[in-house]
């Protein structure tokens, strides 16, 4: 079994694959990132059990955890939906913008 704090380090090497960095890297390493890596790692390491149990062990406070089921529901919705999958989206679509913000936002309040 994975130790709650390799988890962690897969919680905070998730939120590192997507960031508004992402809009000035190359267009193998968005889809490399955004569809091979965030797309998998999001399903563990940002499900709410997950969450809930780095919550109780004081790792991540509210804020942190109702951003990352954000984050996670609005990755979710945008998979959905075939149009959204590509790097061209990816680089002007305001939805998938809001995508990378957040994980911006949940990266700077981070602490442990």
């Amino acid at each position: 079994m994975i130790s709650l704090e390799k988890r962690y380090e897969n919680f905070k090497s998730t939120i590192e694959e997507c960031g508004s960095y992402l809009l000035l890297e190359d267009d193998d390493t968005i889809k490399h990132n955004l569809f091979e890596e965030f797309s998998i790692d999001i399903i563990s390491f940002l499900h709410e059990d997950t969450l809930n149990l780095f919550l109780d062990e004081g790792m991540i406070d509210n804020d942190i955890l109702e951003k990352s089921i954000e984050l996670r529901n609005a990755y979710l919705e945008l998979e959905r939906i075939p149009d959204m999958l590509n790097v061209e989206t990816v680089k002007t679509s305001e939805k998938w913008k809001n995508i990378l913000r957040k994980s911006d936002e949940i990266s700077e309040l981070l602490y442990w």
